[in-house]
């Protein structure tokens, strides 16, 4: 799967992602948010950069922490 596709699905899931949390209530949905700020700083972690694709990497991380960001707002 090439950059443009793999970001075209990331900003798919984001869509509904952002779309269901918004249905919840407040306190779920800021449970939801720390989880997945969680998630983010796994992501930062080391082990996923070794032998993957750099661009593909970079790509996933930026779009994670964009989810983080909205989730955030969102509670």
């Amino acid at each position: 799967m090439n950059t443009q596709a793999l970001l075209g699905v990331i900003h798919a899931q984001e869509l509904l992602i952002v779309s269901l949390i918004r249905t919840m209530p407040p306190d779920e949905r800021r449970k939801i948010a720390d989880e997945f700020q969680q998630q983010v700083e796994l992501a930062d972690a080391p082990h996923l950069s070794s032998g993957h694709d750099r661009e593909i990497t970079d790509a996933f991380k930026a779009h994670i922490r964009k989810l983080s960001i909205l989730l955030a707002s969102l509670s």
